[in-house]
């Protein structure tokens, strides 16, 4: 799979990238953007939506019945306490699809948000707020349409006596 085209870093979806040796045969790679050393066949990767799914499911129930599945689920926990990269994503992807539903508000949106970040978590969201907030609402602005991009920067400009931390654009 050394078809150069097809290659792009995960960490930043760029193309600027140089052929950075191979380790047990497989082509690795170093973004010139982030730099970010990456190989282009990775071996299997749950998408965020995936896990967050999984811990859903897993907070519901008693748990995983394999060994591997529960350890699995408790990374993942652990993980999104920690506040990692693919739960905050998660998370917005949640937002996003949550507001295109009818009679959804941006206040409703991001109450459920808060919700399942409690649910999942089992931890206050007020405690994590100024860690957690501004990482999350930039993923939702990134990740949202220009309907939802305007109503996010409105509510985050009526609800917050910090608004300016919050410049996107």
């Amino acid at each position: 799979m050394d078809d150069d085209e097809d290659v792009y870093c995960p960490g930043c979806n760029g193309r600027d990238f140089v052929k950075d040796g191979k380790v047990r045969k497989i082509q690795r790679f170093r973004c010139g953007c982030c730099g970010l050393n990456f190989v282009n066949d990775p071996k299997h990767r749950w998408p965020p939506s995936a896990k967050m799914i999984n811990l859903m499911l897993f907070q519901e129930e008693d748990g995983p019945v394999e060994p591997a599945e529960a350890a699995r689920a408790d990374r993942w926990l652990l993980e999104a306490k920690e506040h990692h990269s693919w739960f905050v994503r998660a998370l917005a992807e949640h937002a996003v699809t949550t507001a295109d539903q009818e009679g959804e508000t941006m206040e409703t949106t991001l109450t459920r948000t808060w919700d399942l970040y409690a649910f999942i978590t089992k931890r206050d969201p007020e405690h994590f707020y100024d860690a957690l907030a501004p990482e999350l609402y930039l993923d939702m602005f990134k990740i949202g349409g220009a309907r939802f991009q305007e109503d996010l920067l409105t509510w985050l400009a009526a609800h917050s006596s910090e608004a300016d931390d919050f410049q996107l654009m």
